[in-house]
């Protein structure tokens, strides 16, 4: 290889390197949006005078707007090589989910929240199709960096919402909109432009498409696996904060219990594929759907009794609830390469959309049985599907 091909490969290299890190602290701001509204909801309820169960309709709408339309948006952006999703997606989401804290009814809720989650249900599959392009042999430790950025962005919204709420009052939401319009703006000056070269013509159709991700075994399950992490997830974070509001709990205070659970969750994620060499993938996802039940039983019992010992479990929780999702997203794409970002968007979408369907139903019952009741029993969940790894191949392909 002469010395002009080594810098070539080497320019290359850095313009990927570049590329995924962009994409990186993107998902980092656009998942910082939508980890706004768990911590502040409950005052968002109290301020227009409604309940629980139409507040989680609300976020119901949106997860599904936002995470149901994402292998739409990852097949379109399959065979689209613009960086539009990434872009408008940022702008959406920052926009419409800081306009939250001027809502005056439960529709204009609604509206905020589908139109923010139209936003963030953009990003994901373009932007994840992409890490993969740009990854090389290294996508497994960047894929892992990529999640592990989204989720920290997720934990640092409640932080940012809940600090704004406490100190400044709700109506003061919309200021957070401005840095992620200027980061938009950044993204469209500095993420490398996608190959000018034409596209090569795919005459796939979509119903094609779905219905060959959905005949494959392991995809299936990795779904699954993908959609009962998000249940845990997505309802300890929306229905714990009204419980510990009726605990007395401040604003700030549960902003901080959800950001040091989903940050934590991160860290599960980013270590994850290293804890995978250790004890093998099948035992990470065991352990990440097994523990969380058990932990979920402890720091349940302990809210009152010792509250700092059942935060800590709480945080575990997080932790361990976490250590898969890079790995399922890595073994999804490479099991399916074909379809990287639809891939995605059933993933990190679609996953997150079955949760969303189930979330009023999930309010209504905690509002009628019990918070804790409702957590203890979605905990089991995992616990029990958790037998289906076992249909999982022995290795992961290399």
């Amino acid at each position: 290889m002469t010395s002009n091909e080594i810098s070539q490969e080497n320019m290359e290299q850095h313009e990927n390197k570049k590329a995924v890190a962009w994409l990186t602290l993107g998902h980092g701001m656009a998942d910082s949006y939508s980890g706004f509204i768990n911590p502040i909801l409950p005052f968002i309820v109290a301020n227009i005078g409604t309940t629980l169960a139409a507040a989680t309709c609300a976020l119901s709408a949106s997860q599904l707007f936002s995470s149901m339309m994402q292998p739409v948006f990852g097949f379109i952006a399959d065979k689209w090589r613009k960086r539009f999703f990434i872009f408008w997606g940022i702008i959406l989401a920052s926009i419409f989910f800081s306009l939250t804290g001027l809502v005056q009814n439960i529709w204009q809720l609604a509206l905020c929240l589908i139109l923010g989650g139209v936003g963030v249900g953009f990003y994901h599959p373009q932007a994840t199709g992409f890490v993969v392009r740009y990854s090389g042999k290294n996508l497994a430790k960047y894929m892992s960096i990529f999640i592990a950025a989204g989720t920290i962005g997720y934990s640092v919204g409640p932080i940012i919402s809940s600090s704004i709420t406490q100190f400044f009052g709700v109506i003061k939401l919309p200021l957070a909109a401005s840095w992620g319009i200027l980061f938009a703006l950044a993204v469209f000056l500095f993420v490398p432009k996608i190959s000018h070269q034409p596209v090569p013509k795919d005459t796939t159709s979509f119903k094609t498409a779905v219905t060959d991700i959905f005949k494959n075994k392991t995809v299936r399950i990795l779904i699954m696996v993908s959609a009962l992490k998000s249940l845990v997830t997505s309802s300890f974070s929306v229905l714990l904060p009204f419980y510990w509001k009726s605990l007395g709990y401040s604003a700030f205070q549960i902003g901080i219990a959800v950001f040091l659970f989903l940050t934590v969750g991160a860290f599960g994620t980013y270590i994850s594929s290293k804890y995978e060499k250790l004890i093998g993938y099948k035992n990470v996802f065991y352990t990440s759907l097994i523990v969380p039940f058990i932990l979920t039983l402890v720091f349940v019992s302990l809210m009152k009794l010792s509250p700092v010992l059942s935060f800590i479990l709480f945080i575990l929780t997080g932790f361990v609830t976490m250590l898969s999702v890079s790995i399922n997203m890595v073994m999804a794409q490479k099991t399916m390469p074909q379809y990287k970002s639809m891939i995605s968007g059933f993933i990190a979408g679609f996953s997150w959309g079955i949760v969303g369907v189930m979330l009023p139903l999930i309010g209504f019952v905690a509002q009628n049985v019990g918070i804790i009741k409702v957590l203890v029993v979605i905990a089991f969940i995992p616990f029990v599907l958790s037998y289906f790894v076992r249909f999982l191949p022995d290795a992961q392909s290399e």
